[in-house]
């Protein structure tokens, strides 16, 4: 058998496997990239002793029908799976938030069907045994607690899976609720009190065999006593001071350094291990690091960004493989103090070693005001010598590290929701919720604008010190306000991308279900200078 990897492509046509020696052969594509063998094509030819005959008409699968297709195991109710998504090292390990699930169930594979607390959230767990293998749910997780801030008209859950990180064996689990409400300090505190709405928690999970268990419940070490509450016209009682400890996790590599971002933490402090204890900025932000020893997590330091409020520090972390280098965003960073400059959100670098950080880098793009909103995500490389931070809207920067200097290398331009980096910090990939293109599957046509909100993503390599743009996704039943895009995942080598659409509307359940039904809830129409309120829908992920 012949295989012309890429169609009318550069690269040439080339014998694959052995020869036949019955009437049937297999050729297994299971360790290729799916996008690069989209226009593969194959052909056939009998040979004896006496020669070879004509080649058969070629074959050019249909590799869309490839694309991985995963739902809720429960979706009898909107839940916004695909809002976070990770993917282990290997790729064999995926996990999938959905903080808008409503099932009242606690710990590892509770009752999926006891409906009834708005926004508790929940985690599933899906896993292969190797690359060619089928994959499977492996846990349905749930937080310890999962008490809903029964406000009126719109009650608030924990929002249990609103952020997510592995290990990159896939065996620690780390779980952001950022609406939790407990007031506890440090590690697996009092899980009972519902004194600080929005207080926010995460959690630690590890898995032994196949089986699953919570490791700690992590809470900030300066959480508010009591929540602050005010009024307004459709909350009657709206919650103040809403520290969202948990809006963004990372883990090391091996799992034993957690990162958690608290963008509405408002202490006065700056650097590193300030004052927790001065709620006199508003929003300021907060990132809180942990370490594990055996089993047993500890607090250990606490990181601020320059004084100021509302700079959101935290909203997004990052951590390099060995835990060395963290990269916090700050989406409403305005410069330092005193100096006159104005832009919109900041990156920062921290490196530590042993328990000792330090802030190594302040990252603003050089045009201040073109980002919007620079820092809304961040994302570093195993090695921890590429990051990649992105605004709400316009570009994706890209900066490299020469022993303690960074510099930027490269601009992605383009709007961008969701990204991710590769362990080696040499692929890219960027979601965007708003691609209008009504195509499907892999390098469809991008010149459309007939779905609108359907999402894309795209996927851009390094060479040398240029990027450039190598494959544009869509989903396999791509529609209009899917927001294919949310959420993007990379396995560490590359090989393997997850993609959520947190508003799919197919009620399928669990992997490659009927991706036709499409009985969820509508959106709200578009109109031209009017905003409307995103439906919660059922949501899907894809598998590249």
């Amino acid at each position: 058998m012949f295989e012309d990897p890429d169609g009318p492509g550069p690269l040439p046509e080339a014998q694959v496997g052995g020869a036949l020696t019955g009437t049937t052969y297999s050729h297994n594509l299971a360790g290729q990239l799916l996008y690069k063998r989209v226009n593969a094509s194959y052909r056939l030819r009998a040979c004896d002793a006496n020669g070879c005959g004509a080649f058969t008409a070629a074959l050019t699968p249909d590799v869309t029908k490839a694309i991985g297709y995963f739902k809720a195991s429960n979706n009898t109710s909107p839940g916004d799976f695909g809002s976070a998504v990770a993917l282990s090292t290997d790729g064999k390990t995926l996990a999938v938030g959905a903080p808008s699930e409503r099932s009242k169930s606690t710990g590892i594979n509770g009752d999926e069907a006891d409906a009834g607390a708005q926004d508790a959230g929940a985690v599933y767990v899906f896993t292969r045994q190797s690359t060619a293998a089928a994959w499977s749910q492996q846990a349905y997780v749930k937080a310890s607690n999962t008490q809903v801030f029964a406000r009126p008209i719109t009650p608030v859950g924990p929002r249990f899976g609103a952020s997510l990180a592995l290990s990159a064996d896939g065996s620690t689990l780390a779980v952001g609720a950022p609406d939790e409400r407990s007031n506890a300090r440090g590690v697996n505190g009092d899980q009972t009190n519902t004194d600080t709405p929005g207080a926010g928690a995460a959690y630690v999970f590890t898995r032994a065999g196949n089986t699953w268990s919570q490791q700690a419940y992590v809470k900030a070490s300066n959480t508010l006593p009591k929540g602050a509450f005010g009024t307004d016209i459709i909350s009657a009682n709206n919650v103040l001071r809403r520290h969202h400890f948990g809006a963004s996790v990372a883990l090391s590599a091996d799992g034993s350094l957690l990162a958690v971002g608290s963008p509405g933490e408002d202490s006065n402090a700056t650097g590193v291990n300030g004052n927790q204890d001065d709620h006199s900025r508003w929003k300021a932000g907060a990132v809180y690091t942990y370490v594990r020893s055996g089993s047993t997590w500890a607090h250990q330091a606490y990181l601020k960004a320059h004084a100021g409020d509302e700079v959101h520090f935290g909203n997004s972390v990052s951590l390099s493989g060995d835990g060395a280098t963290l990269a916090v965003g700050a989406p409403y960073d305005y410069g330092n103090p005193g100096s006159g400059q104005r832009s919109d959100g900041a990156a920062y670098v921290f490196t530590h070693s042993g328990n000792d950080w330090s802030q190594q880098a302040y990252l603003k793009i050089s045009d201040a005001g073109v980002g919007g909103k620079f820092g809304d995500s961040v994302a570093v490389s195993a090695d921890g010598n590429t990051l990649a931070a992105r605004g709400e809207v316009g570009f994706v920067v890209l900066f490299t590290r020469t022993g303690a200097a960074w510099n930027e290398q490269a601009r992605v331009t383009g709007k961008s929701s969701s990204m991710a980096l590769s362990g080696d910090g040499s692929t890219l990939i960027v979601g965007w919720t708003d691609d209008a293109s009504s195509a499907t599957g892999i390098n469809g046509s991008e010149n459309n604008s007939t779905a609108v909100q359907a999402g894309g993503v795209r996927l851009y390599q390094r060479s040398g010190a240029a990027w450039s743009q190598r494959t544009y996704l869509k989903a396999s039943n791509a529609e209009a306000d899917d927001r294919f895009g949310s959420s993007v995942a990379l396995s560490g080598d590359g090989t393997t991308l997850a993609a959520g659409a947190t508003s799919e509307r197919s009620k399928a359940t669990g992997v490659q279900g009927d991706q036709t039904d499409n009985s969820g809830p509508a959106p709200y129409p578009h109109i031209p200078g009017y905003f409307f309120p995103r439906v919660s829908n059922y949501g899907a992920v894809y598998l590249y």
